[in-house]
C-alpha cells in the first residue's frame, strides 16, 4: 500500500514538493522485462531488489538488497534460459532510482530548452519567477507518474519532447496571465497547466504521425481519449487537470478580438494548454513555406491570425506582444488577416489566400448568397491545400468564388509598428 500523501512543502527553488513523490517500487512480470530495463538504466546504476528473486523452486536466486553488476545478470539470465527463475521480480523504488530514470528523461523532454535555437519556451523559462521548469520535473518525478514517462522513454517515443514544450509553454504562459491579471491561487493554476501539459496528447503515444492526427484527425476524440488514459493510469490525477486535457482543443463559441472580459480562474489553464498545443501543431504543419519568413516569424503570423479570429482569449494576446516585442509586427499582421475573415457573413467560410501574404479572400462554402460574394475572376485551386488559419481544413480542387472582404486586407506588415502603443490603444479601447 502506498503511503497516504502528506502535506505540500516548497523546495529551495520555489517548486512544489508533490506528496506522491516518494518511491515505491516496480514489478516485472517476465524476465526479458526486467533485463530491458536493466539495459535502459545503465550499469553505474545501482538496483534495489524488493524482494528476493527466486528460483522455480524456491530457492533464493538473489538476495534482496542492492545489487547490479554483470556477473549478476548473466547468472539470472542462465537460470532464465534453464526455466529456472520465477518471473517475477520487484525492485524497489528508491528515491535515488527516480532521479537516475528521472535524469535520462529530462534532456528529450526539455528539449525545447536546448540553446542555439529559437523556441518559445525559452523566453517564458527565463521571465518565470515561480521556475516553471522545476516545477515540471517535480511533476515527472511523482511516483505515479514517473513510471508513465518510463514507458515512453523506453520505448523512445516520438511525442515526448511535444509533451515537454506544451507542458513548459503553457505553464509560462499561465505564469504570466496570473501575474498580469491577478488571478487568486497563481501557484494551482501554473500546475495544473504544466501537468495538463504533460499528459495532455497521452493517447497518441506511439504514432510518429501523432501530430497530423492532432490537427488533420479531430473527429479521433484522442483528447478525450488521452483524458480517460491519464485517469487509468494516474488515479490521483485532479479532477481539473483530466478536465483540461479533454478539452484542449478549443472549439468553443470566438472570442470578440478586442474583448476585456477576464478569464475566470478556472479557465486559465486549460486556455494557456490550448494555445500552447496550438502553436506546435501549426508550428509543425505549415501549409507554406515562404522563403521570406522564418519558423518563428510563420509561428507567430498564424498566432495573430488565431486570435484575430476570435479563436483564444485576447489578453493572451497582449502576453505574446510583451513577451516576444521583436515577433509583434508579423503578429499584429496575421491578427488583421484574422480579424478581416471574421468579418465573414457566413462564417468561417472566407479564407484569406495566399499565406503569408494575403491578397484575395476566397469563399470556400460558394455562398453566392452573400452580398459580398464576388464571381468574377474565380480563384482556382489546382490540387489540394491545407487552409492557412484553418487546422484540419483543406480546400479541394476547384474554382472558388472571391468575397470583396479582400479590399479591407493589410497592405503588408507594417515593421515600425510600436507593441506597446497598440496595447495602450487597446486597453483604452477596453476600458471604455
Amino acid at each position: 500500500m502506498a503511503e497516504e500523501p502528506k502535506p505540500a512543502e516548497e523546495s529551495a527553488d520555489g517548486a512544489q514538493k508533490d506528496p506522491k513523490t516518494a518511491a515505491t517500487g516496480f514489478t516485472f512480470s517476465s524476465y526479458p522485462e526486467f533485463l530491458d530495463f536493466v539495459h535502459y538504466l545503465g550499469e553505474p546504476n545501482l538496483i534495489e531488489f524488493a524482494e528476493p528473486v527466486l528460483d522455480s523452486s524456491g530457492a533464493k536466486l538473489v538476495q534482496k538488497g542492492v545489487h547490479l553488476r554483470p556477473g549478476l545478470i548473466k547468472s539470472l539470465q542462465q537460470f532464465y534460459d534453464n526455466k529456472n527463475l520465477n518471473e517475477k521480480i520487484v525492485i524497489a523504488g528508491t528515491q535515488k532510482l527516480f532521479q537516475a530514470i528521472s535524469q535520462k528523461i529530462r534532456p528529450k523532454l526539455l528539449r525545447c530548452l536546448e540553446p542555439g535555437r529559437f523556441h518559445i519556451a525559452q523566453a517564458l523559462v527565463e521571465l518565470s519567477r515561480t521556475n516553471i521548469e522545476s516545477l515540471l520535473l517535480a511533476l515527472l518525478e511523482r511516483q505515479d507518474v514517473l513510471p508513465v514517462f518510463l514507458r515512453l522513454d523506453q520505448a523512445d517515443d516520438p511525442i515526448l519532447p511535444h509533451l515537454g514544450e506544451v507542458a513548459l509553454v503553457a505553464g509560462g504562459l499561465a505564469e504570466q496571465y496570473c501575474n498580469q491579471f491577478a488571478v487568486k491561487n497563481p501557484r494551482e493554476v501554473i500546475r495544473n497547466a504544466i501537468f495538463a501539459g504533460l499528459l495532455h496528447d497521452l493517447s497518441l503515444a506511439g504514432n510518429e504521425d501523432f501530430l497530423l492526427e492532432d490537427i488533420e484527425k479531430a473527429e479521433s476524440e484522442h483528447a478525450q481519449k488521452s483524458a480517460e488514459l491519464a485517469k487509468s493510469t494516474i488515479p490521483a490525477l485532479p479532477e481539473a487537470v483530466a478536465n483540461i486535457i479533454a478539452h484542449h482543443h478549443r472549439r468553443d463559441t470566438p472570442y470578440a478580438p478586442e474583448s476585456a472580459e477576464p478569464l475566470a480562474a478556472n479557465s486559465v489553464a486549460l486556455e494557456a494548454v490550448a494555445l500552447s498545443e496550438y502553436m506546435f501543431v501549426q508550428l509543425r504543419s505549415q501549409y507554406t513555406k515562404n522563403p521570406s519568413l522564418d519558423y518563428a516569424q510563420m509561428l507567430f503570423y498564424d498566432l495573430g491570425r488565431a486570435f484575430g479570429q476570435g479563436r483564444f482569449h485576447p489578453q493572451f494576446r497582449q502576453i505574446a506582444a510583451r513577451v516576444w516585442k521583436k515577433l509583434f509586427a508579423v503578429m499584429h499582421y496575421g491578427y488583421q488577416i484574422g480579424v478581416v475573415e471574421s468579418q465573414c457573413l457566413f462564417r468561417p467560410s472566407a479564407v484569406a489566400y495566399p499565406t503569408p501574404y494575403c491578397t484575395r479572400v476566397m469563399c470556400l462554402h460558394h455562398v453566392k448568397s452573400c452580398e459580398l460574394y464576388d464571381p468574377q475572376l474565380p480563384l482556382e485551386i489546382l490540387r489540394t491545400i491545407r487552409l492557412p488559419g484553418r487546422p484540419g481544413e483543406f480546400a479541394m480542387p476547384g474554382r472558388y468564388g472571391k468575397c470583396q472582404l479582400a479590399t479591407r486586407l493589410p497592405k503588408g506588415i507594417d515593421e515600425e509598428l510600436d507593441a506597446d502603443r497598440w496595447l495602450s490603444q487597446f486597453s483604452s479601447q477596453a476600458g471604455t
